[in-house]
C-alpha cells in the first residue's frame, strides 16, 4: 500500500469506532475518553481526538494514529492493520488482548530523544485551565504537572515549534523547566522535562530569520527577551536556555555577521555570563562575548547596568514603569564597545 493510500485510509476510517471496539469510551467535549488499554489505571486518562486523528494517554504517554493503535493492540504488522481497516466492515479479533507496555518507571533510566520540530499531532502542552498535561520527568521517573505563569515557545528559523521553557513562580522562588516532545526507549512519544539537544537553539530564531538586517539585543532569560521585544522593537530580541551555566552549550552561529548588543543582569553572575571571568585559580571561563567572537559577529557592544539594584534586568525596568523611550535613552548612555578578553 503506497503513501497516498495510507493517507486516504487514515482519513476515511472512523477512529472512534475502531478504538471504541476495544475501549469503553465516553464523550468528553470534542473528544472521547476511557481507561487506557496499555497500562493499568483507575481514572481515565486515555483520549481519542477524532478531529486530529490520534489517541493519547496522559498517564503512560501512548500516542497513536488509528493504524498504530490497531498494530499495537492486536500485535500485528503495519500491512495487516491497513488490510483490516480497509475491509468492508471492521471487526476486532475475538482473541485480541492489548499488548501491555512496560511500566513507565522502568524507562526512567532510558534515553528520551527530543523530536524537533514538534509534530502537528502532538497534544497541546498547556490546556485551557492553565495547567499542562502530565509531563514525564525523565530524571525522577514520574509525571508532573505545572501551571506556568508563561510558556515560552521556542521556534526554529521557519517558525516551527521546537519546545518550551516554562516559567513557574512560587512564594519562595521560581523554576524554569525545559519541556520537549520526546521519543522514549520503547518508541512512545510524550512531553518530557528534557533539555534541547546540544548545541541548543537560541530563543528568537524565527524573529532573526524575519529581520536579517536588524541589530540584535541579547539578554539573559526568556522573560528579558520578551521585554526587549516589547520595549525596543528596533532590535531583534533574543536569549538562550539554561542561563549563565548554559552559554557554552548554545548554537551562536545564527548571530554571525550581525550587530549585537549584550544586556547583562546587574550582578557578578550576569556580567560573568556575558563577558567571561577568571576563577580563583586563574582559569578563564568564556562568556557569551568570547563565543560570539568565535561565531563571527560583525560588532559587539554591552550595556553597563552599574548603579542598578543587584540582579536588576531588562524585565525589571519595565515592571518598575520605565517607558520604552526612557529605557532606550538610558541604554544609549550606558552602552560601550567590548574589549573581548581571551582565555
Amino acid at each position: 500500500m503506497n503513501r497516498i493510500d495510507v493517507g486516504a485510509l487514515r482519513a476515511q476510517v472512523d477512529i472512534v469506532q475502531v478504538v471504541g471496539a476495544y475501549v469503553d469510551l465516553k464523550k468528553d467535549g470534542r473528544e472521547y475518553k476511557g481507561r487506557c488499554p496499555f497500562h493499568d489505571e483507575r481514572t481515565p486518562s486515555f483520549y481519542v481526538s477524532p478531529s486530529k486523528g490520534f489517541v493519547h494517554c496522559f498517564g503512560c504517554g501512548a500516542h497513536h494514529d488509528v493504524i498504530d493503535f490497531l498494530q499495537r493492540y492486536e500485535d500485528i504488522t503495519f500491512q495487516e492493520a491497513c488490510a483490516r481497516l480497509g475491509g468492508d466492515a471492521f471487526r476486532p479479533s475475538p482473541e485480541a488482548r492489548p499488548a501491555q507496555r512496560a511500566p513507565q518507571v522502568e524507562q526512567a533510566g532510558g534515553k528520551w530523544v527530543p523530536l524537533m520540530p514538534v509534530p502537528d499531532d502532538a497534544p497541546e502542552l498547556v490546556q485551557g485551565d492553565g495547567w499542562t498535561v502530565p509531563v514525564w520527568n525523565v530524571k525522577r521517573g514520574k509525571f508532573s504537572r505545572f501551571k506556568p505563569v508563561t510558556a515560552f515557545d521556542y521556534r526554529d528559523s521557519q517558525g516551527r515549534l521546537i519546545g518550551y521553557v516554562l516559567r513557574c513562580e512560587f512564594e519562595d522562588g521560581k523554576i524554569t523547566p525545559t519541556v520537549t516532545w520526546c521519543i522514549g526507549p520503547d518508541g512512545a512519544m510524550q512531553w518530557c522535562i528534557q533539555s534541547f539537544p546540544r548545541p541548543r537553539p537560541l530563543f528568537g530564531l524565527d524573529a532573526l530569520a524575519d529581520r536579517p538586517g536588524a541589530p540584535v539585543l541579547l539578554s539573559e532569560g526568556e522573560k528579558c527577551r520578551a521585554a526587549g521585544a516589547d520595549a525596543l522593537p528596533m532590535y531583534v530580541s533574543v536569549s538562550w536556555a539554561g542561563g549563565g551555566k548554559g552559554v557554552a552549550y548554545v548554537d551562536w552561529s545564527p548571530l554571525a555577521e550581525r550587530d549585537v548588543v549584550l544586556w547583562p543582569d546587574a550582578d557578578d553572575a550576569g556580567r560573568q555570563a556575558m563577558l567571561g571571568h577568571r576563577d580563583y585559580a586563574g582559569r578563564f571561563h568564556v562568556g557569551v562575548a568570547q563565543l560570539l567572537k568565535q561565531a563571527g559577529v560583525r560588532s559587539m557592544r554591552v550595556v553597563d547596568p552599574a548603579g542598578q539594584p543587584k540582579g536588576w534586568d531588562l524585565a525589571d525596568a519595565l515592571a518598575e514603569g520605565w517607558t520604552p523611550r526612557q529605557l532606550a535613552t538610558w541604554a544609549a548612555h550606558r552602552v560601550a564597545e567590548i574589549d573581548v578578553v581571551r582565555g
